[in-house]
């Protein structure tokens, strides 16, 4: 498994920011971290350039050279403001296998009431036939689940709404941790392209 950080070219001034937090509080991440660009590249850093393209025809290109069954989906604003446990990623990346293509890690947000029990202890699954049945908040993947309801043209937020529609013919599950795996401020340092106040606040006092 590889942590895949998806970003683009607009948004490559918060990658040193990223990079500080992620290292800081995951200085024994056992994963190879690659970054997922547009058109430039990183220096000195792992970098797959997909193109001008829409949010999802890169994901697509990328999943397509991709030649491992899972990965561990990051974007360059998840700003991690606390220790990660190995141990717990580990787990979570044992279970993404066979019938659950997405294992979540982030915590819980206002859809989580739509959560029920599983039989695996510490996690709860989400329905499909719900909003944001496809989250790209921070989660293991099954590449070949996340492919099945990808389409070219879409930007993350319709890949989020609109792939929550076609996921539901899927015969495989969500499941969500009922502790987060990896903590960082919901929604991350941009929202709705726009920095968030409160993550740039944290960022200036935590550095």
């Amino acid at each position: 498994m590889k942590a895949v950080v998806f970003s683009c070219d607009k948004y490559l001034w918060l990658i040193p920011t990223f990079l500080h937090f992620y290292e800081r509080n995951w200085p024994d991440n056992p994963y190879q971290t690659e970054f997922v660009t547009e058109t430039k590249k990183l220096d000195g850093i792992t970098t797959f350039c997909a193109g001008k393209l829409p949010w999802a025809d890169r994901m697509i290109e990328y999943l397509n050279s991709y030649n491992e069954e899972i990965f561990l989906l990051l974007a360059e604003d998840y700003i991690i403001e606390k220790k990660v446990d190995t141990n717990r990623v580990k787990m979570a990346a044992s279970l993404c296998k066979d019938n659950i293509g997405c294992v979540r890690l982030n915590a819980h947000d206002e859809w989580s009431r739509f959560l029920f029990d599983t039989e695996i202890k510490g996690f709860k699954e989400y329905p499909l036939n719900k909003h944001y049945s496809v989250s790209l908040q921070t989660s293991v993947w099954q590449k070949e689940f996340l492919l099945e309801f990808l389409q070219k043209g879409e930007t993350v937020w319709q890949t989020e709404t609109e792939g929550s529609k076609r996921i539901q013919k899927s015969n495989k599950k969500i499941i969500w941790t009922d502790t987060p795996i990896l903590n960082y401020k919901p929604g991350g340092y941009m929202k709705k392209g726009e920095v968030s106040l409160a993550t740039s606040k944290w960022v200036k006092e935590n550095w």
